[in-house]
């Protein structure tokens, strides 16, 4: 299956592509199919899809502007332009922005089923290329693991202990191998014990070999304590994080699910949303959000584009208005103005 998300601010055009790529007879699934691109962006912070096929004429941010964004939070993102410009300055300009597929309107039913089928192959060669990379890491962190797993079993005086340590992170070579076997030790527990884990004198080594692991582990072990009182408390710690890096423009449930909690995206994108009452993709919004409005509230002189890097929304001020005003119902001139009448 291939998820794919659909942009054009003219219903009329949506609707066509739609029975277009139905009738491709691909296994295509339209995750979401959005007049902008502020509500694609939107969808893609809590469904990352595998093709972008948008417009590039459309109210406030561009078909360009778009794809060097999702782009910025997917790099294997397919992404399929449909173009009224037949100028090799534009055709130019889109290859800059990451587009591989340029397609001029109107776009016939073959070109657009051949432009589909090309970008299906790509995303098969890259999930190949995934499965084959992560095969192998897997084999490593499974040996890397066993060789934890033992150490926890054996009882090693400090000194052959720590040796041993040492011989484990220089043969891990890449630091995320090791930090990633010594999760699946945290969370599975030396023989299902996680009390006596985490007295283990194994954690005690790999934090006098390591500084950053012994952050890692520290949060790990925090982790599994939360989890002890709380079954949902990665929400609680996802939370927390966006709480406090909202300013990262790079911040998004699959970053949240790869670099913090260590889970499925999927799986805590739709446990945030029944604990939350809310899409991951909407906290993020009213986090930065209403940072914008204290900043506003703090500063009158603040330029737009100095806020939206500050919120986490880039150097782009007309991308910052249209989403404020999307959030607020007011303009960020508007809501100055009633700021001064309160005042």
């Amino acid at each position: 299956m291939y998820k794919l998300l659909l942009v054009d601010d003219e219903q009329i055009i949506r609707e066509g592509l739609e029975k277009m790529i139905a009738l491709c007879g691909m296994d295509i699934v339209i995750t979401a199919s959005c007049s902008n691109a502020i509500a694609a962006l939107d969808s893609m912070m809590d469904d990352m899809p595998d093709i972008l096929l948008t417009d590039v004429r459309m109210p406030g941010m561009d078909g360009l502007e778009l794809v060097e964004r999702a782009m910025s939070l997917h790099p294997q993102l397919r992404a399929i332009i449909l173009s009224g410009y037949d100028t090799f300055a534009y055709a130019q300009q889109a290859i800059q922005a990451g587009v591989t597929e340029y397609l001029l309107k109107p776009c016939a039913q073959e070109e657009l089923g051949q432009a589909l089928e090309r970008a299906c192959r790509a995303v098969d060669k890259m999930r190949k290329q995934v499965v084959h990379l992560y095969g192998e890491r897997q084999s490593r962190v499974e040996m890397l693991t066993k060789a934890l797993l033992a150490l926890c079993r054996d009882a090693l005086d400090p000194q052959r202990l720590e040796k041993k340590v040492q011989e484990i992170a220089k043969t891990a070579e890449d630091p995320s191998l090791l930090r990633e076997a010594l999760a699946h030790v945290l969370t599975r527990g030396a023989d299902g014990g996680q009390a006596e884990w985490k007295k283990s004198a194994v954690v005690e080594a790999f934090q006098k070999e390591n500084g950053a692991l012994s952050a890692f582990v520290a949060r790990c072990l925090l982790r599994l304590r939360n989890e002890d009182a709380n079954p949902r408390g990665f929400v609680q710690q996802m939370t927390a994080y966006v709480d406090a890096h909202y300013a990262d423009e790079s911040l998004s449930l699959q970053y949240l699910a790869d670099h913090v909690v260590y889970m499925n995206a999927d799986y805590i994108g739709r446990e945030f949303t029944r604990t939350m009452g809310q899409k991951f993709s909407a906290y993020l919004l009213a986090v930065r959000m209403e940072r914008a409005k204290q900043l506003m509230a703090a500063d009158s002189q603040l330029h737009s584009y100095e806020i939206a890097e500050q919120v986490g929304l880039g150097n782009n001020p007309h991308y910052f208005s249209q989403v404020f005003r999307k959030y607020t119902g007011m303009t960020t001139k508007e809501y100055r103005a009633a700021l001064d009448e309160k005042s």
